[in-house]
């Protein structure tokens, strides 16, 4: 699944944002784990798509980002449907603000 390992870093950060949704949510462990394994696929493969592409600007990686954001959207929307997808997204974004 990973072309990469995840770095103790993405995984950290993968795991605070995927913990905060999982509470804020109240997800079953079904739909956490799978919560928490696309976070991390999202954020190693944004990870990798920026030093693959050399980005090195906000508005470059802000590019790779938008994109790894409809990627995990669609992810999200296939199995929860679009507005807990919707609602699931908006608890990431609180998570990475704290």
């Amino acid at each position: 699944m990973f072309s990469q390992t995840a770095t103790k870093w993405q995984q950290k950060n993968a795991d605070k944002i995927s913990d905060y949704v999982i509470e804020k949510m109240d997800l079953n462990k079904k739909d956490a784990a799978f919560f928490s394994k696309v976070q991390l696929s999202q954020i190693v493969e944004n990870a990798n798509n920026i030093k693959e592409s050399g980005a090195s600007s906000a508005d470059e990686k802000k590019a790779v980002y938008r994109i790894g954001y409809t990627n995990i959207k669609a992810k999200l929307e296939k199995r929860f449907g679009k507005k807990l997808a919707s609602d699931l997204l908006k608890a990431a974004n609180e998570a990475r603000n704290r």
